[in-house]
């Protein structure tokens, strides 16, 4: 698990790339929405970019609620630390899901 200044500076990374802006601009106490005017496909896109590098899922929800990029990093650094309790109902990225077909009607073709 990367440490917490780890993961920060891959938040500002993606965030940077994301925006166009150089990483060193970043703060922790950076408004993306404030200070950037970061929309929601920009926001999807920094979710989807960090889920793949941190192989993590991210609830949409834990992006929106940031105050701020520290905060971000922080609920993210808490998700990372135990994936089961930071967000119920999560799975962490690439866990397996079995499905397993319904249980044939009586009467109706399958």
């Amino acid at each position: 698990m990367p440490t917490r200044e780890e993961l920060a500076t891959t938040v500002r990374t993606v965030v940077s790339d994301v925006l166009g802006t150089d990483p060193e601009e970043l703060r922790e106490r950076t408004s993306l929405a404030e200070e950037y005017g970061i929309d929601s496909l920009e926001l999807m896109e920094v979710g989807a970019r960090l889920e793949r590098t941190l192989r993590l899922r991210i609830d949409p929800d834990d992006l929106l609620s940031a105050r701020d990029l520290g905060h971000a990093v922080d609920l993210l650094h808490a998700r990372l630390a135990d994936p089961a309790t930071a967000a119920p109902g999560s799975r962490t990225a690439g866990a397996v899901i079995t499905l397993t077909p319904p249980a044939p009607v009586p009467g109706v073709p399958a």
